[in-house]
């Protein structure tokens, strides 16, 4: 199957057509980010607050992810690219809205401002993703391992993430399973920007910046996991 003159694959482009492609995909991104901290925030105050029960949050929360991670993405990479886009960014921020909530609870109770954490996480996810994307500009990686690995650890991971919300895992343990999260997350944000920048073709701004919002909110959800675990310990 050959490309269109306009969509070739980024290894094969110039910086200048680079630049634009990444600039099309950071907006996407950013509208992406958007819409699930709005759903985010609305899931917080409209849902959580209502289903309480631990089961019930357990299947609200894996349900989200199911669609986000494995719904949407059949409709991103199909015909209906902004379908799953919005699908995505909006689920992902339903089951994120329980952890902004106990987050808020959390952190005012403990530090009298409710956005501490959930700031120190937003901070840290940040500086991780521009950190990650100037490593990888200067040109493709190898991250085979690291394609192998994800392919073994992310589903198991993103269950545990849900059910270790729901049913907190306490102690140093439930920290360092929660630490090891954060380090597959990033990892896998690595491999998914790393493909973005250099493997993707120039017409799938919608797939990549799908790639990246789904990256960096599953990164900052077990930023904010952690945080908590460390918080409750003090």
């Amino acid at each position: 199957m050959g490309y269109a003159a306009t969509a070739r694959p980024l290894m094969y482009v110039d910086t200048s057509e680079r630049v634009d492609y990444l600039k099309g995909v950071a907006l996407l991104t950013g509208l992406g980010l958007t819409v699930s901290a709005i759903t985010g925030v609305l899931s917080a105050l409209l849902l959580a607050p209502l289903v309480t029960g631990r089961w019930s949050s357990m299947i609200i929360i894996l349900g989200s992810y199911g669609i986000a991670h494995y719904v949407a993405p059949r409709f991103v990479f199909g015909e209906q690219k902004w379908l799953g886009f919005m699908m995505g960014a909006v689920f992902q921020g339903v089951a994120m809205g329980y952890l902004l909530l106990v987050a808020f609870l959390v952190s005012m109770g403990s530090f009298g401002n409710g956005f501490l954490l959930i700031g120190q996480a937003l901070g840290l996810t940040a500086l991780t993703t521009v950190g990650m994307g100037m490593y990888l500009w200067s040109g493709p990686k190898e991250l085979s391992l690291v394609k192998a690995g994800l392919s073994a650890a992310f589903l198991p991971m993103l269950l545990l993430m849900g059910i270790s919300f729901v049913f907190p895992i306490g102690g140093w343990i439930g920290v360092g399973i929660s630490a090891l999260f954060v380090v597959v997350s990033a990892a896998g944000l690595m491999y998914q920007m790393n493909v973005v920048l250099h493997e993707l073709r120039t017409d799938m701004r919608i797939e990549g910046a799908y790639m990246i919002t789904m990256g960096v909110l599953v990164l900052f959800w077990n930023v904010l996991t952690l945080l908590l675990r460390l918080t409750s310990r003090d």
